[in-house]
């Protein structure tokens, strides 16, 4: 038996359903549970900023350590050494890098900005900028949802209706049309059906027949 998944947008019609599932368990709630698996791996950027900064930290704690162990013994006092130590050691940590990076890539994210492209995650302005090729499906909003016919084919024959659009429809193609617009609802929703009866506007008196 056919399945209507939820979700679904139902333009016409009316029939009866019997749920099977909700909740996690429909193919949206799969699709939900699946992605709440995905773990957001870090950027490139990220990636080499945490070396750097864990390069630093083993430097300065080795360092902190040679401090404190050579003013101990030469000086006696363990506490000082102590501080010294510390002192250095947060002296070399790279605090400023989080503050740096964040400006850099609030300045990618402007300019990016001017080309009319938004950029709702600071992370992802890295990977746009080394983005050579950018694929993207369209949702609608380019598009009015509006159909119309390019050519015709019939018996072999082409006919491209855009090119004859101001001419009378040629007798081989009369029955192919008929055909279409018989097929199609009285007052058609889809726009392929519409389409139909646009180019038949003149053409058939008896258009609006029932099916």
């Amino acid at each position: 038996l056919p399945c209507i998944f939820s979700g679904s947008l139902v333009v016409q019609g009316q029939g009866v359903a019997r749920v099977l599932s909700t909740g996690i368990n429909t193919e949206i709630g799969k699709i939900g549970k699946a992605l709440r698996s995905i773990e957001s791996e870090k950027t490139v950027l990220q990636k080499e900023t945490g070396k750097i900064v864990k390069t630093v930290f083993i430097i300065a704690a080795i360092l902190c350590t040679i401090i404190v162990t050579v003013y101990g013994l030469t000086r006696g006092d363990w506490l000082q050494g102590i501080l010294s130590g510390i002192t250095l050691a947060m002296a070399m940590l790279p605090e400023e890098f989080p503050v740096v990076l964040t400006i850099f890539l609030a300045m990618g994210a402007w300019r990016i900005s001017k080309k009319e492209v938004l950029t709702r995650r600071i992370a992802a302005v890295e990977t746009l900028g080394s983005a050579t090729v950018l694929c993207v499906d369209k949702t609608g909003t380019l598009t009015q949802n509006r159909m119309s016919i390019k050519k015709l084919h019939c018996k072999g024959m082409f006919l491209d209706v855009q090119e004859n659009i101001n001419m009378p429809l040629p007798e081989e193609f009369h029955e192919l049309v008929e055909y279409g617009i018989l097929a199609s609802k009285k007052d058609p929703f889809d726009p392929m059906e519409k389409a139909l009866f646009q180019l038949s506007e003149g053409d058939f008196p008896h258009a609006d027949m029932r099916q």
